[in-house]
């Protein structure tokens, strides 16, 4: 006998503006199973879940939830109420209030119209600690790092015990212990026969946690596929039409006696890291390993003047000192973020605006900033566009209606007018598409290539290895191995990053 699908979305087709974003998209969900969706950015995976979870409606098709139809006035409160739950990349936090009121946001339990906080936090521990979060519950939420926050979205979307929970993106901010807090509630819902929509760029968990892949591409399924069924060559193929192994561009020859561009030695930010070494070379690119939280994003901080710091740094063999943003940018320093959306793109400016924001001075008649030469600028921004092959409906275009790859597109190419020698990256690709990761990555190469030193902090491993010519591994805010050529593998990078030492490794 048949199981009955708690979720059917049948031929749904849905167009803005006349413009068709999903064709006849069928899928279903079973009783107890894990769908991962899987696409590239702007392959229509938001939209379907928007349809799901009562955001959009279909022009055409239908969607079903445990065999029956959803109404007309299907909207997000009607779906929660059904028993969909989701988590996004975005937050949808209040900063300013508690854990606690986070996590029953809306749902307040309350006696005679007052709200109980001690009994809000008691109902909210168990919540907490099936998610792995070990925080007070009446702790402001916006004290919390991005990871603890994302648990947060988490254990709320729980607190409305789902049947279908979507996970869209949600692990992108995530070390590797909070993922696997994120995959024990997947596995204890599946054992109750709940069912979870999974969406990840990272293809080691789609394979880690899914039981079948339905791939989108411009808008239309192009297979699905039992995971015991396919490999991640397969899936790649499906989504962008080329092999896995062309994801990566070649490295840079091996060096020989190459003089650092920048030099550092023994950095050391206060509670983050110290002791730090390191070479940054033109034309190289050097990633900073290790479990997230080590104290990676304080060095690139540091080096851009954003975080107080000691240690001795040299640009060009000399004495050089970072106490500020304004002293980096003038010594040709730029950094990329790794949260875009608050710090490496004004979000509500244009794109236009966001691309010239760093080369105002230049673009100013006789660099006076009492005016901007258009001209100029339209030519900057038109360079940029194309260069980095943003889309973007047109420059003048809000930056927050942009893809998170093409977001960071921009967080990117705004620096390259700039003329930087030394490149900053924080989690550079984190939460886009396999396409723009293949772009970034190959952009990066041709910035090495022309003479830039390039440091990169990355929680993926096999981006690290991929794309670095040497990796820095800290474990604890100490560098306790470096690897290049053929020791810089996954295997080995994994290992001297939970082991935190690489003479343990070399053994």
């Amino acid at each position: 006998m048949t199981t009955v699908a708690l979720l059917s979305v049948e031929k749904v087709s849905k167009s803005f503006a006349g413009n068709r974003v999903l064709t006849d998209v069928s899928l279903e969900v079973r009783p107890g199973e894990v769908l991962a969706l899987v696409g590239e950015n702007g392959a229509g995976k938001s939209t379907v879940l928007s349809l799901i979870t009562g955001l959009l409606a279909p022009d055409t098709g239908r969607v079903a939830f445990d065999g029956a139809p959803v109404a007309r006035a299907w909207s997000p409160h009607r779906a929660r109420a059904a028993g969909i739950g989701s988590v996004h990349q975005e937050l949808s936090l209040n900063p300013h209030q508690s854990v606690a009121e986070n996590v029953f946001l809306g749902a307040w339990p309350s006696r005679w119209g007052l709200v109980r906080r001690r009994d809000l936090a008691a109902r909210a521990e168990p919540l907490l600690a099936r998610v792995g979060l070990d925080v007070d519950p009446r702790t402001p939420v916006g004290r919390l790092p991005l990871g603890r926050q994302q648990l947060v979205e988490l254990a709320k979307a729980l607190a409305g015990e789902p049947r279908l929970l979507i996970l869209d993106e949600a692990t992108s901010a995530l070390d590797e212990d909070q993922v696997a807090a994120v995959f024990r509630v997947i596995r204890e819902l599946r054992e109750r026969d709940g069912s979870v929509i999974f969406v990840s760029h990272r293809m080691a968990e789609l394979f880690a946690v899914a039981d079948r892949l339905t791939v989108l591409k411009d808008g239309a399924v192009t297979a699905t596929r039992e995971r015991t069924d396919t490999d991640h060559d397969d899936i790649v193929r499906l989504m962008v039409g080329r092999e896995l192994s062309d994801l990566f561009p070649g490295k840079a020859p091996a060096a020989h006696d190459t003089d650092p561009l920048l030099r550092v030695r023994g950095l050391t930010v206060p509670r983050a890291c110290s002791g730090i070494d390191l070479d940054l070379a033109p034309g190289r690119i050097t990633g900073l390993g290790g479990l997230q939280g080590q104290g990676q994003r304080e060095v690139l901080r540091a080096l851009f003047g954003l975080a107080r710091h000691s240690g001795e740094l040299t640009l060009d063999g000399r004495p050089v000192r970072l106490s500020s943003p304004r002293d980096a940018i003038r010594h040709r320093i730029a950094y990329v973020p790794e949260d875009r959306k608050i710090e490496g793109v004004h979000t509500v400016r244009s794109v236009r605006d966001n691309l010239a924001l760093p080369s105002m001075r230049a673009l100013a008649p006789a660099h006076r900033l009492t005016t901007v030469s258009r001209g100029a600028e339209t030519a900057l921004v038109e360079e940029l566009i194309g260069r980095l092959r943003i889309k973007a409906a047109s420059p003048a275009q809000e930056a927050r209606r942009l893809s998170g790859g093409n977001q960071q597109k921009v967080a990117l190419a705004k620096w390259l007018r700039t003329g930087p020698r030394v490149l900053l990256l924080a989690e550079p690709t984190r939460g886009i598409d396999i396409g723009t990761k293949r772009e970034i990555y190959h952009l990066l190469r041709r910035l090495a290539d022309d003479g830039l030193a390039v440091l990169v902090t990355s929680g993926d491993t096999m981006e690290l290895v991929g794309l670095c010519d040497e990796v820095a591994v800290l474990y604890e805010g100490t560098v306790v191995d470096r690897l290049s050529g053929p020791e810089l593998t996954e295997e080995r990078l994994v290992r001297s990053s939970v082991m935190g030492t690489g003479s343990v490794v070399r053994a």
